[in-house]
């Protein structure tokens, strides 16, 4: 069994280890030497422990400056992107900037699923491409809602066939205009696909030890939850390097409410909403309504020369009557019902 020391034992122990340390000009600074050096003595020793890690072999090819400014303007293309697909899909949709970080190409690969949509994105004028990735738990979701289904996940992820691929394409565009609009305070740029395929193997936008800024997303519709990825090489930012300052940032800082407020407006535009032209109807007991069969006459509450109600989205705000236009009925407007 092990041998329990005693408290003399202890403290004689603890004083031969301290009096290593001060006799040993090697060994850096004790806890003890700490404590009793001046104040300007141990500012120095805290300094000389501060140390800042640098990779040689990933050396960062973006400055912080140019990543700032990129977290900006992909924070904004997040709430335009999120306003833009909940009028496509007329749903609800929530997309959040999730990082904004640099790494080589191929461990952006190696964090993508396989199968996924996976594009390469033109850049005009700049050259070379950049990539797109949209994670499948959200591509068959927004696929099922735009055929006019509920929009769930599915149970099993598989690869996109070519007819579910040119459906999405139409969502995509969709992003590349929004991602156009943030990117034009700092260089117009014409964004189009080149490539579109499943697997993120098959497409090599950069050499694979190249770095990349990863622009990473969070995308929520209903019970579907994924992720898109942006993917920058470096090598695209270089010659706009001068265009991310401070003056661009805070100038487009300044001009985001006006600008908000006309993306509003134009999404306004875009809304559709549920038009019916209704006849007054009345009330009748329960007994009655389980008596109804075929056959039966209701009696309404209004007359037949009488206005009909024009509702929005079942709120009445216009009377008029229903007229036959080219053999079709048609509803004519005759008088606005004032608010209340």
């Amino acid at each position: 069994m092990a041998k329990i020391l005693t408290q003399e034992e202890v403290d004689a122990l603890l004083n031969s280890v301290q009096s290593q340390d001060l006799s040993s000009p090697s060994s850096g600074p004790s806890i003890s030497t700490i404590e009793s050096a001046p104040i300007e003595e141990k500012r120095k020793l805290s300094r000389m422990k501060k140390v800042t890690v640098y990779n040689f072999k990933r050396p960062d090819r973006v400055s912080k400056e140019q990543m700032r400014s990129l977290h900006f303007m992909h924070d904004r293309f997040a709430r335009d992107f999120s306003s833009s697909l909940s009028a496509y899909l007329r749903t609800i949709s929530e997309i959040n900037l999730v990082s904004v970080e640099q790494l080589t190409y191929t461990e952006f690969l190696l964090s993508l699923p396989d199968p996924t949509c996976f594009c390469s994105i033109a850049m005009k004028p700049l050259e070379g491409n950049a990539a797109l990735e949209i994670n499948p738990s959200l591509v068959f979701p927004i696929i099922d809602k735009m055929l006019g289904g509920p929009g769930e996940p599915l149970s099993e992820i598989r690869a996109m066939t070519a007819i579910e691929q040119n459906i999405f394409e139409g969502v995509i565009r969709l992003a590349l205009e929004d991602l156009k609009e943030v990117w034009k305070q700092v260089m117009p740029l014409e964004l189009k696909i080149v490539t579109q395929e499943t697997s993120p193997q098959l497409v090599q936008v950069v050499a694979p030890n190249e770095v990349v800024v990863l622009i990473v997303f969070e995308v929520k519709i209903g019970d579907a939850v994924g992720m898109i990825n942006f993917c920058v090489p470096s090598l695209l930012l270089e010659p706009i390097a001068r265009e991310f300052d401070q003056e661009w940032y805070t100038g487009y800082k300044k001009s985001e409410t006006f600008e908000e407020a006309k993306m509003l407006k134009d999404l306004l535009k875009r809304v559709y909403f549920d038009v019916s032209a209704e006849i007054r109807g009345t009330s009748i007991s329960v007994q009655d309504f389980l008596d109804l069969t075929e056959g039966d006459i209701i009696q309404l509450a209004s007359d037949p020369s009488d206005p009909m109600i024009l509702s929005v989205n079942h709120v009445p705000k216009f009377k008029g009557q229903v007229v036959l236009t080219n053999r079709q009925k048609s509803y004519q407007i005759h008088e606005m019902i004032p608010i209340m």
